[in-house]
């Protein structure tokens, strides 16, 4: 039974190698006919590309390798066609002049597993209606003059909150975790933008579970994963981000969600509108779907 299993086994890599090199050079082929020519690179291996030119360490890598190609040059990873910029003068073309043909940015296997690509401003393409309107209301609401003023205090009190702890801690001569800490502290200033309430504890083991959430997100976003490079292997979740991405999104979104019911039933209980200075961001987004809502009546 291993035997039978085993060649099986065999025989499916094998298809799938066989299949992806007769992809890869039709789309090679078809690609040189109609796409100009990409920037100079080193030699590409079949299937996998340039992917074994880069390390542990890609920044190093990436400037190891425009010694020899220059300043823009271009790698393949996988079927991922990549062009790198390595010299501010080039970057300054790329993220200045050029910024609004070059920004949109291409999601990875574990976001679009999760749809997040479709509604979330991180990933949105800059010409989408949508990330125009979340633009505008974060432009508005997060990060306009009247609002970085009006959140100063919060910010200072925050950081003596962060002081405070370091030196209760110091006194009673406990070792403190420095990016636990500074977590809480910038997580807690952002919760009280958003929410205007705290989501960690310095104390609380409630935080290390929201962080590990947070973080578990971030991994699995940035981790390798193999589908990013070759498509056809994305069901497979062979490195396991889009299980990890899924379970700890869940559990923010369900934070989330609770922060959001509570501030619709506060909202809609409450008789006269709250002060323009004392909304947090959830209240412009409700308050914006409710226009939204009167105009469509209307």
């Amino acid at each position: 039974m291993d035997i039978i299993f085993g060649q099986a086994l065999f025989l499916l890599i094998c298809f799938i190698l066989s299949f992806s090199i007769i992809l890869t050079t039709t789309r090679s082929r078809r690609s040189s006919r109609k796409v100009a020519p990409l920037p100079p690179g080193p030699p590409r291996l079949p299937i996998i590309g340039n992917i074994h030119l880069v390390g542990k360490n890609p920044h190093q890598s990436f400037a190891d390798l425009s010694k020899t190609y220059g300043p823009i040059m271009s790698l393949k990873f996988g079927s991922l066609n990549t062009v790198v910029v390595t010299s501010p003068e080039a970057a300054r073309e790329v993220l200045r002049t050029h910024d609004q043909i070059l920004s949109s940015r291409c999601s990875t296997n574990s976001i679009r597993f999760i749809n997040h690509h479709a509604v979330s401003v991180v990933w949105l393409h800059p010409s989408s209606p949508r990330w125009r309107l979340l633009r505008k209301l974060s432009a508005t609401q997060l990060f306009s003059p009247q609002r970085i003023e009006a959140t100063k205090a919060l910010r200072v009190n925050k950081v003596k909150e962060l002081v405070s702890f370091m030196s209760e801690s110091s006194e009673r001569e406990e070792a403190v975790d420095i990016s636990r800490a500074t977590f809480i502290t910038a997580l807690n200033i952002i919760s009280n933008i958003l929410f205007s309430v705290d989501l960690g504890s310095y104390d609380s083991k409630k935080s290390n579970l929201f962080q590990d959430a947070v973080t578990g997100v971030m991994e699995s976003i940035g981790k390798p994963d193999a589908a990013n490079y070759f498509p056809f292997l994305g069901f497979l979740d062979l490195q396991g981000n889009r299980k990890t991405l899924k379970v700890c999104s869940e559990k923010l979104f369900r934070v989330f969600r609770g922060f959001i019911d509570a501030k619709g039933t506060e909202k809609s209980s409450r008789n006269n509108p709250k002060d323009v200075s004392d909304r947090d961001f959830v209240d412009a987004l409700l308050d914006h779907n409710e226009g939204d809502v009167s105009r469509a009546q209307h």
